[in-house]
């Protein structure tokens, strides 16, 4: 548990540090081709919400797919019509065995989720440096900073929410 810990831990640190030098790179490269900060951010935050989609799509297509071969097999049926029984289980239905995890599509996931944290803390970033470029008075970048702090805790702690749920 204390390894699983640790690794996450770094992993938020991975993703700081890694989105920090990013967004520096994306606010200069904005500069060259004359795009604006909140176009920069528009699009940042635009590929952070495809990332988070990605991953539970992936989910439910594999477990679709599951499904599917599971009936397939039950079935005995090639997949194209009819639902001939199988030779094999016609004197009574052996439970099919559900297929192990694929440690490969667990890796993609895994990563798509990384690239959403990495686009997440890039885009507070870039917010960041917008409200310290754009504000002259120091209390009022104080007041936003804080206000785009909440606001990016609001949303990661009603992201989960729908998760508890589901469990």
């Amino acid at each position: 548990m204390a390894t699983a810990g640790a690794l996450g831990s770094l992993g938020s640190d991975l993703a700081f540090s890694v989105s920090f030098g990013i967004a520096n790179e994306l606010l200069d490269a904005a500069h060259e081709a004359h795009l604006s900060e909140d176009e920069l951010i528009g699009i940042v935050l635009s590929l952070s919400v495809l990332l988070a989609a990605v991953p539970s799509t992936f989910v439910a297509v594999r477990k679709e797919w599951e499904k599917y071969r599971a009936g397939i097999i039950k079935d005995g049926s090639n997949g194209g019509g009819g639902g001939s029984e199988n030779p094999l289980t016609t004197g009574g239905t052996a439970p099919v065995a559900p297929q192990p995890t694929s440690g490969l599509f667990e890796f993609a996931i895994l990563l798509f989720r990384m690239a959403q944290r990495i686009s997440l803390s890039i885009c507070v970033q870039l917010l960041a440096s917008n409200v310290r470029s754009r504000q002259p008075l120091r209390s009022v970048r104080i007041v936003s900073l804080l206000a785009v702090s909440i606001f990016f805790l609001f949303l990661e702690s009603t992201s989960s929410v729908g998760n508890a749920h589901r469990r």
